[in-house]
């Protein structure tokens, strides 16, 4: 009996390795270049350190593997890019919007606004779930107006801000960026040969100014 939970144990091991690599999203993930890892868990064990050991260890990896890398662990993978043109394809891209579980903690603070909301609607309430299939089960028009108009929120929200947000906009701003930018590098060149480790409240009131200016 324990031989066979044993070797179920490791087909079961084996199974899920395969799938992780050699899937249609491992063949896609491995194309990023990155640290290589041990089977199933990735580079788990080399993310076991302080915030200013992860730091270092993210620095250089930017610096060997720039301007795209990537780390992974069991089913999760976590790439770095750093290049504009790569950015603009991918804030410009509103079909891959689903966000991922690590948005979710920020749920009961910020609800699903536009920077939470995926454009997709998943119900997590049971009593939901048998609403929204017995509405399916009556009509299938209903299901498809819950979907255009829950599922569009991110779209929707996305849409009603970016007038507010425009380039042409923006660009009458630049100035008041320019000057609390200068102002924050004098502050900091004031304070002389004190070491700084907390930036925080230098670029909290140098970002203040700058809203309260635009």
């Amino acid at each position: 009996m324990f031989l066979a939970i044993l070797l179920s144990i490791i087909l079961i091991y084996f199974v899920y390795n395969f799938y992780v690599r050699y899937g249609p999203y491992g063949r896609l993930i491995s194309r990023v270049p990155g640290p290589s890892g041990f089977p199933i868990i990735g580079n788990i064990l080399i993310l076991q350190g302080s915030q200013e050991e992860l730091w270092k260890f993210f620095i250089s990896l930017h610096k060997r593997y720039y301007p795209n890398w990537k780390i992974w662990g069991f089913h999760t993978s976590l790439v770095s890019i750093s290049h504009p043109d790569d950015f603009e394809k991918i804030l410009n891209n509103t079909k891959h919007i689903t966000k991922s579980e690590a948005y979710d903690p920020l749920h009961p603070w910020l609800r699903e606004g536009l920077l939470t909301s995926g454009g997709k609607v998943f119900y997590n309430n049971i009593k939901m779930y048998i609403i929204l299939l017995l509405h399916i089960w009556y009509t299938h028009y209903y299901f498809l107006y819950c979907y255009n108009i829950l599922g569009s929120k991110w779209k929707l929200r996305r849409k009603i801000l970016t007038p507010t947000f425009h380039f042409n906009i923006l660009q009458h701003f630049i100035e008041s960026f320019i000057e609390e930018s200068e102002n924050m590098t004098k502050s900091l060149q004031n304070i002389g040969d004190a070491v700084v480790k907390d930036l925080t409240p230098f670029i909290s009131e140098h970002t203040l100014n700058t809203i309260c200016g635009t």
